[in-house]
């Protein structure tokens, strides 16, 4: 279904996501066959290329998960790409201004708001829908989440959320608080930003688009939960792995 995203956002619930990396699509679909509501493909930071998030957006969609993909910066030949591929929300990384905001909107939506070039079968076929049906859905069922990561970011939030086409923001707290706090050393959602953070919540909200961050520690998704955050990642496949590991060791006498 292709408004599993938009039922997720619209619902009372506050909904829970796995950051992912790893390229195995095997990966992927594990992680989808959890209690997650939403799988993010990392292609900034983690390892994915076409191949793999082609892939394994496939995997999320029949898992019956909503896929999200992080695109690299300034990637907007990407962003068309993986819509193409069936993903449900894109996520760009360092939106600081509103003409990046502009840039990455375009990219994200069909002519009417953007300037999407026309390649909707496949995502189309995976939806069960036909051409003109998948199109008309883009417009309330996909996802462009602008990355809200810096001072300037913060400062032109405003303006950044006035873009059509642009459906909410990300909070990245790290990246965050090292601008913020002008240091080379995070301190995700610590003192020096934490208002901030709530500010970025209550007036993405206010102009009627969806606030979505990451968290990886229990502590911090509940605080982000509190402050009306609808899309909270909570882990990634990596600390899944390592703590799973670790684990297996529990008991045993060495």
């Amino acid at each position: 279904m292709i408004s599993r995203l938009k039922d997720l956002f619209q619902s009372n619930k506050t909904a829970y996501a796995c950051w992912s990396g790893f390229r195995d699509p095997q990966v992927a679909s594990a992680l989808a066959r959890q209690p997650f509501d939403a799988v993010v493909l990392d292609a900034q930071h983690g390892f994915h290329d076409d191949g793999s998030l082609l892939a394994c957006i496939n995997e999320i969609v029949v898992a019956g998960k909503s896929p999200i993909v992080r695109l690299p910066l300034n990637r907007w030949d990407l962003c068309e790409k993986v819509l193409d591929y069936g993903a449900l929300g894109v996520a760009a990384p360092m939106i600081n201004t509103k003409a990046d905001a502009l840039a990455f909107a375009k990219s994200a939506n069909y002519p009417g708001v953007g300037q999407r070039s026309y390649a909707p079968r496949y995502a189309a076929t995976m939806y069960g829908l036909d051409t003109g049906a998948y199109q008309r859905a883009t417009l309330t069922d996909t996802f462009a989440l602008a990355q809200i990561e810096t001072q300037e970011a913060y400062d032109n939030l405003d303006d950044i959320l006035s873009v059509e086409g642009i459906d909410g923001i990300l909070m990245g707290p790290s990246d965050f608080s090292i601008s913020v706090g002008k240091t080379l050393e995070p301190d995700a959602y610590g003192p020096a930003t934490i208002d901030l953070v709530k500010d970025v919540a209550k007036r993405t909200i206010a102009a009627g688009k969806v606030a979505t961050c990451f968290t990886l520690t229990p502590e911090h998704a509940n605080l982000c939960a509190e402050c009306g955050y609808k899309l909270i990642s909570i882990t990634m496949d990596g600390s899944i792995i390592a703590a799973g590991a670790a684990k297996s060791f529990e008991g045993i006498k060495k």
